[in-house]
């Protein structure tokens, strides 16, 4: 969909005149630091042209100045979907999260960007932070590289050669407060150059301009150092033996032990243990394959956080943390947990690895997102990326009992899972498309659903999904 533009030729609306006062005065208010009047008149210019995208950009980044990372996150997560292809707006969206501390869903925004603009010098400067802060020196050292930042490519450098670097605070997630903190003070916000705020001298941004204010040009990262390899113990001493007690203490008539007779071993037919257990090891999932299906069996990589069911856990290795997940309704959180019982969504933290067979013998089906989203009955979702966001609701209907869905959007990938092989419809506003309720996974595209009766059925509670629209039907061998 376009976005809308204000420009400062031709007639203008009530409507434009009054959207273009609230954006000048917002922007001038958030030049001089004034972040609680900016928001709100920013706020006001959003409901009048909620499409704008430079209104859209100046109220993300009155939000991150406030401290309102998640609304940021929305905001800048709203304008990447629109503008895929804006590596700025990703470098954006990558700080927001970087700030949080979402490391991975950071790194996907600047690579992202890297990719879409190979010289975006800043777009590598904050990879190359980000990929520090996880450990990744080797790779923040390519991508500092990549910038220019010869100072933080050496001390990546040093760190992998195994000298002691000191490393950067964890970022606050306390709302930025104004304050003359010089960039090389070496604290987080002025390592980022996230918290630095626009002098109060500066000009207000002119609403016809082209060019949108965005905070990734602000600040210097001169000042990060990387995470410090572990420390090098020495061997222990060796213990010197003990010594022998004296002659008055042996006992010299104390019995010689029976010699125990050695246990025969087994025949050559029957496997050593020691020999067997590699060859039975379960198909862990790795850093480089995150994601391995198998038939009936399901292993992933968590490095981060993952939200997904814990039917048919088996095993999992390394230091995770488990918390049930609630659903969400409109961007929030509410009381209802996402699942029922067993197949209760989980968010898993950590790092680590699960092992998961196939519960009611489902087949597990990884796709990637990209940018498009999806509905997808709540039932067929297994597990999908924190990257991806998702938001739960119901389809009404007077016949049969509510049907549960999930809309999943994002760069990210998704599990599913149901019984029989996963085929497609296509969806035209010309042929609409009825799918048995017991066939239907989900749908994809600008589609509008209908429960309807499914024709020459014998019962009424038998019912279908009429959609209509443009996109696919996702159908498959019943679920149930």
């Amino acid at each position: 969909m376009a976005t809308t533009r204000v420009t400062g030729r031709g007639p203008k609306s009530p409507v434009d005149e009054e959207f273009l006062k609230q954006l000048y005065q917002g922007g001038e208010m958030l030049a001089q630091g004034l972040l609680n009047e900016a928001r709100v008149l920013l706020e006001r210019a959003h409901q009048l042209q909620p499409r704008n995208e430079k209104g859209r950009n100046l109220l993300g980044l009155a939000y991150f100045k406030l401290g309102h990372f998640d609304r940021a996150a929305e905001v800048y997560e709203a304008l990447v979907r629109d503008n895929p292809v804006d590596a700025t707006l990703r470098v954006n969206l990558g700080l927001v999260y970087l700030k949080t501390n979402a490391l991975q869903r950071a790194m996907r925004e600047f690579e992202a960007a890297t990719d879409l603009q190979p010289d975006h010098k800043k777009a590598h400067n904050y990879l190359g932070l980000a990929l520090a802060q996880a450990g990744e020196y080797g790779r923040a050292r390519h991508h500092f590289l990549q910038s220019g930042n010869a100072a933080l490519a050496e001390k990546m450098a040093k760190a992998i050669a195994g000298e002691r670097v000191p490393k950067p605070s964890r970022p606050a997630l306390a709302p930025s407060s104004r304050r003359e903190t010089p960039p090389g003070e070496g604290q987080w916000g002025a390592q980022f150059g996230l918290d630095e705020m626009p002098a109060a001298s500066a000009p207000p941004p002119d609403p016809s301009d082209s060019e949108e204010l965005r905070f990734d040009e602000e600040g210097d990262a001169d000042a990060v150092e990387a995470a410090p390899p572990p420390p090098v113990r020495p061997p222990p001493a060796p213990v010197p033996p003990a010594p022998p007690p004296p002659e008055s203490l042996l006992d010299t008539a104390a019995p010689e032990l029976p010699r125990r007779a050695p246990a025969p071993r087994p025949p050559r037919d029957i496997p050593l243990l020691t020999d067997l257990t590699p060859a039975l090891a379960l198909a862990g999932a790795s850093p480089a394959h995150r994601f391995r299906l198998g038939p009936g069996s399901f292993s992933v990589f968590v490095e981060g956080e993952l939200l997904t069911r814990l039917e048919g856990l088996v095993a999992f290795s390394g230091q995770l943390e488990f918390e049930p997940e609630r659903k969400r309704f409109r961007g929030r959180s509410t009381d209802e947990p996402f699942g029922d019982g067993a197949g209760q969504f989980t968010r898993v933290s950590g790092r680590g690895v699960l092992f998961l067979e196939s519960p009611e013998a489902h087949s597990f089906l990884g796709v990637d997102l990209g940018d498009a989203g999806v509905y997808v009955r709540e039932e067929c979702v297994f597990a999908f990326e924190e990257v991806v966001a998702f938001e739960n609701g119901k389809m009404p209907s007077t016949v049969a009992p509510d049907l549960a869905l999930v809309y999943l959007r994002g760069q990210g990938r998704v599990v599913l899972a149901f019984r029989g092989a996963l085929r497609s419809v296509a969806v035209s506003a010309e042929f609409p498309v009825t799918v048995p309720m017991d066939h239907l996974v989900g749908w994809q595209g600008r589609v509008t659903p209908e429960v309807v009766p499914l024709p020459g059925a014998a019962s009424a509670s038998s019912v279908a999904v009429q959609l209509s629209g443009e996109g696919f039907a996702l159908i498959t061998l019943p679920v149930r």
